[in-house]
């Protein structure tokens, strides 16, 4: 669906020519769940772009969507979809080496109307793949984490590195993700110690990039949608936080790193910290592209909810360098690149 995109093209054989140790897929088979989606996506067209002989079990719950996103791989026999829902337990009758879990509620409005499912697909979801992978003795196992454990940094100056623990109100509904996710990397370190096995959790930073749901609430997603389709972009705040973000590709890329090269039990941030950028600055940027200007509107209750408490949440990224990783893309690059493949995608649609 997006493959045939020259841009898309590119940047997926720009991942897949990294200088990874990929014969320890060769041959292999690797469950990933949350495959349709924006992350998901990007590593099912990296695996089947290196063509290295690795099975991709791709699972999630919409055999529709899978089956739009992945309808140049489905004659492929190092492809196959599997229907499942990750909060029940989990019985394939196949072989896995490897197992990425990737599936998450991962925008605001989904955190305020579905906290339930935002929760136990962390917490429950992750047990029962654990589990399944521990009967399977799987060789390594990747729970992809998020910025979202950091919390409200204690000083405005603060940097998120792997040993940061900020602010989280536990008694508030926003509380469900950031809580769930923390909670899904203490089970990973139960399950390294009493069960010996292999893990690792890549933490990501803000993550944008073409295979994002159109109607992700995300700030930056919102954005984006706004200079694709042309609109004033709207800013619900004074836009003065800054993050760090990551493109998806280089995200994947980080993913790959971690599951390929990272040490067992450890976190690595996959962040891109050389071009930090305020919120407004990015609506700024992004309405600059689309000739447009920056409008100011106070968000709806339900949106409100889901926002992110924090002021700021800037991810030093030395150690995943330290494995060899490094982004090709700084904020503006990615995103010009993001807003013309969905121009692009919008207009054939």
């Amino acid at each position: 669906m997006y493959i045939n995109h020259k841009i898309y093209a590119e940047d997926i054989k720009s991942v897949a020519a990294e200088n990874l140790p990929w014969e320890k897929l060769a041959g292999k088979s690797l469950l990933l769940t949350g495959a349709s989606g924006l992350i998901g996506t990007v590593l099912v067209d990296v695996l089947m772009q290196k063509n290295i002989g690795v099975k991709i079990f791709a699972a999630g719950r919409n055999e529709k969507i899978a089956r739009e996103r992945f309808a140049d791989y489905l004659d492929d026999k190092n492809f196959e979809f599997v229907k499942l829902n990750v909060n029940e337990p989990i019985e394939l009758d196949c072989d896995v080496d490897f197992i990425i879990h990737a599936a998450s509620n991962t925008h605001p409005y989904l955190y305020a109307n579905d906290p339930v499912g935002t929760v136990t697909t962390n917490i429950l979801g992750t047990y029962n793949l654990l589990e399944f992978g521990r009967r399977k003795n799987i060789e390594r196992f990747v729970f992809v984490s998020t910025v979202e454990v950091y919390g409200k940094g204690l000083d405005p100056a603060d940097l998120f590195d792997e040993k940061y623990c900020g602010y989280i109100d536990c008694n508030t509904l926003r509380a469900g993700y950031p809580e769930s996710k923390r909670a899904g990397e203490a089970l990973c370190q139960a399950y390294i110690s009493q069960h010996k096995m292999d893990i690792v959790i890549p933490r990501l930073s803000r993550i944008y990039g073409a295979t994002m749901r159109l109607d992700d609430s995300k700030a930056m997603s919102e954005f984006i949608m706004n200079g694709v389709r042309g609109e004033d972009i709207v800013l619900k705040s004074q836009g003065v936080p800054r993050f760090s973000y990551c493109y998806a590709t280089d995200a994947v890329s980080g993913i790959l790193y971690c599951m390929l090269k990272g040490d067992c039990g450890e976190a690595y941030n996959v962040a891109d910290s050389s071009d930090i950028l305020s919120l407004r600055e990015i609506a700024e940027y992004i309405s600059g592209l689309a000739g447009k200007k920056v409008v100011f509107e106070i968000p709806d209750a339900t949106q409100a909810k889901g926002f992110s408490k924090a002021v700021n949440a800037i991810m030093p990224n030395e150690k995943l360098r330290g494995l060899g990783w490094s982004p090709k893309d700084d904020t503006r690059s990615g995103v010009k690149k993001t807003v013309e493949i969905l121009r692009d995608k919008l207009q054939v649609l």
